[in-house]
């Protein structure tokens, strides 16, 4: 109560007596309307809201199985071992777990080849992913209710300036992405079946359906006798496997987008203040929020490192691989099609995912230029204080700590990817085989 009162009555003592204070300079007042705390709930700037739809999404394909997604606030949110959604997420995560197991036996049982290894990495990521958002969904009602209430806790002094609030980006950003996944993945099927029908039309089998499954999925039917069911139960599990593969990317993104958006609200909220006079309390209450985001960015990456460090080497792997593959020759143009859209949107998404992410790091560091510029007048403590955080902090997320994601993590990946792919190719040279051979023709994935 008595640091309120100052603050609203600035006063000094002199001679016995309380006088009041020269006051500041008057702070010009923002026209732009602030978020009224006591509707946050239905606030599109929320990230429980802003998740709604795809948290939903992901449940459909057994992932993030957390329950309450759908209440108006994050206080409703649980984890519970008893309900569906669990059940259908472990029964996915059985069946992937047993693809992975086939996949493994097939290499140890015959000859290694790169594809062979890229089927085992495809399935067994898929089932790290699924334990990890299972891990994930075990504490997000914890996280959820951290970020809510820093979120309401900045409501009152935070303006928007954007159009684009946090729902409508989230929005973009998963059609996007989600268009993305699903016009690949319907080349793969495409590509697949003509050179199924290829392969049946060379060996005079009229099922090109069987032929299809028995080519893409040996690890299974080279082992067990084929039938249409469990021909249909494996593509499912393999449409599920690649929806989590790019659900863990989105994930990444909007996480990330999150951070960066309610930084870049503090520092708009900065500039708009640049170059004026402010008292000691504004640029304390200042600091106070910049090291809340400080702290829930520290949060969200212990949470999530492990999935960024997963992202990663995924999308290093399939980069190098399908850069590998490339050079091979492709038997027709729906495959070249594919395996150009398919390595553009690996790319695409790898660059996607670090850039969003580094941009909390660089959104972190905007703050600089505006305490660089405080007249001595506003200079106190407090600007000192937020100064020297800004610019010895180091604020971002990273991959499990082995890395931090900035803009330069860029080029060392990209670095990276083209000194394995001059291992790769030598490797591959090995394991060419005449374009010509029937087994070539009909090869198995």
């Amino acid at each position: 109560m008595t640091l309120w009162f100052f603050r609203v009555f600035p006063v000094e003592y002199h001679t016995g007596r309380w006088t009041p204070l020269k006051s500041d300079p008057p702070i010009a007042e923002m026209t732009t309307p602030t978020v009224n705390p006591t509707n946050f709930v239905q606030n599109s700037d929320s990230l429980h809201t802003a998740l709604k739809p795809i948290i939903n999404l992901a449940q459909c394909f057994a992932v993030f199985p957390v329950n309450g997604a759908n209440t108006p606030d994050s206080s409703h949110l649980k984890f519970t071992w008893r309900s569906l959604k669990i059940l259908y997420s472990m029964v996915v995560l059985a069946l992937s777990t047993i693809m992975t197991g086939a996949s493994i036996h097939r290499i140890l049982s015959s000859t290694f080849t790169s594809p062979k290894m890229t089927t085992l990495v495809f399935f067994g990521t898929s089932c790290v992913t699924n334990v990890l958002f299972l891990r994930l969904a075990m504490r997000w009602p914890e996280i959820a209710a951290k970020w809510e209430k820093i979120e309401r806790e900045l409501a009152t002094r935070h303006r928007r300036t954007s159009k684009y609030n946090l729902v409508t980006r989230y929005k973009i950003i998963a059609v996007t992405i989600m268009a993305i996944a699903l016009i690949e993945h319907t080349l793969s099927l495409v590509s697949g079946y003509l050179s199924a029908s290829e392969c049946a039309q060379l060996q005079g089998d009229p099922d090109v359906l069987g032929v299809y499954f028995q080519t893409q999925f040996p690890q299974v039917f080279n082992k067990t006798v084929y039938s249409i069911w469990k021909g249909l139960m494996v593509q499912s599990i393999n449409v599920l496997t690649t929806f989590s593969w790019n659900f863990l990317d989105l994930f990444l993104i909007l996480m990330s987008t999150a951070l960066t958006y309610h930084f870049g609200l503090l520092n708009a909220r900065l500039n708009s203040i640049k170059d004026k006079t402010m008292p000691e309390w504004w640029w304390a209450e200042a600091r106070i929020d910049y090291n809340r985001l400080a702290s829930l960015t520290r949060q969200v990456d212990s949470d999530i490192s492990g999935l960024i460090l997963l992202s990663f080497g995924i999308n290093l792997y399939f980069i190098c691989m399908q850069l590998m593959y490339s050079f091979n020759r492709v038997p027709n143009v729906i495959r070249t099609i594919y395996f150009g859209f398919s390595f553009g949107a690996v790319i695409a998404r790898t660059a996607a995912v670090s850039l969003s992410a580094a941009s909390v790091h660089d959104e972190s560091l905007l703050p600089a230029p505006v305490l660089y510029s405080v007249s001595s007048s506003s200079y106190s403590t407090e600007v000192v204080r937020f100064l020297s955080q800004v610019t010895t902090d180091t604020i971002g997320l990273t991959g499990m700590k082995f890395f931090s994601i900035t803009r330069s993590l860029v080029l060392t990946v990209a670095g990276t990817i083209i000194t394995y792919e001059l291992v790769l190719v030598q490797f591959n040279a090995v394991q060419q085989v005449n374009p010509s051979n029937l087994t070539n023709a009909c090869e198995l994935k």
